[in-house]
């Protein structure tokens, strides 16, 4: 009997090591794929331009070899050079200004670009940088979220924080809530861990927030609260 437990829990942690591992390679890919699928477009479109504009210039009938790959990277490189100086910064200023205007798209396209520049942000204080749990959605059970930002939550000066609780195993979606600041504890995790956590649906778990071993379920745990949606 021993023995066929032994084995039913070589089995266990075996399948769910391959899960953890394909869920993991999963959230690499993904934006790996998704960047290369826009890249392409991109170089699709500049070359279906560029070719025909070329050939009738030399006269020729045969596609430039290269030509797209070229004029593709050299498009980043200008789009990378105009917003990082002066000149490029106020002109996309005023570019962002005018979209915002317009009906419908201004609404979207507004909070769309502060959350893309607040998850791709290098403060500390601002963006995807602080991995947190919240207590939510009731006492007792922890979620695992991202600290975007404090907030006054009444007149009397009480600080709200701002946590983004992202869907699993889908990270693009998720919903804010304004927690009171003792609501809210800091998880020694990266952001590249949380990922893994929240896109493998909890089936990787980093070292930080495993509670107790597999075969102690009923182990006591020290200082670490519960993780809500995961089941012990």
């Amino acid at each position: 009997m021993g023995e066929q437990n032994r084995i039913s829990s070589l089995g266990k942690r075996a399948r769910m090591s391959f899960r953890g591992t394909l869920f993991a390679g999963i959230a690499l890919l993904v934006p790996v794929v998704v960047t290369f699928i826009v890249l392409q477009i991109i170089f699709q479109w500049i070359d279906g331009l560029a070719q025909p504009l070329v050939k009738r210039i030399f006269q020729t009938k045969d596609d430039v070899i290269g030509l797209g790959l070229v004029l593709t990277l050299i498009l980043i490189w200008l789009a990378g050079l105009l917003a990082g100086n002066v000149f490029g910064k106020r002109l996309i200023g005023k570019g962002d200004g005018l979209i915002k205007r317009l009906p419908v798209i201004g609404a979207i396209y507004g909070p769309v670009k502060q959350f893309m520049e607040s998850v791709v942000s290098q403060d500390e204080n601002r963006g995807f940088n602080r991995v947190v749990l919240a207590e939510y959605p009731s006492d007792g059970l922890w979620i695992l979220g991202f600290a975007t930002g404090d907030i006054p939550m009444d007149e009397e000066g009480r600080i709200g924080r701002c946590v983004f609780i992202p869907t699993s195993p889908n990270p693009a979606t998720g919903w804010t809530v304004v927690f009171p600041p003792e609501k809210v504890r800091n998880v020694s995790l990266t952001v590249e861990e949380a990922m893994q956590m929240i896109v493998s649906a909890g089936v990787v778990i980093p070292d930080a927030l495993i509670t107790a071993p597999e075969d102690k379920p009923d182990a006591p745990v020290a200082n670490v609260p519960r993780v809500a949606g995961r089941s012990d």
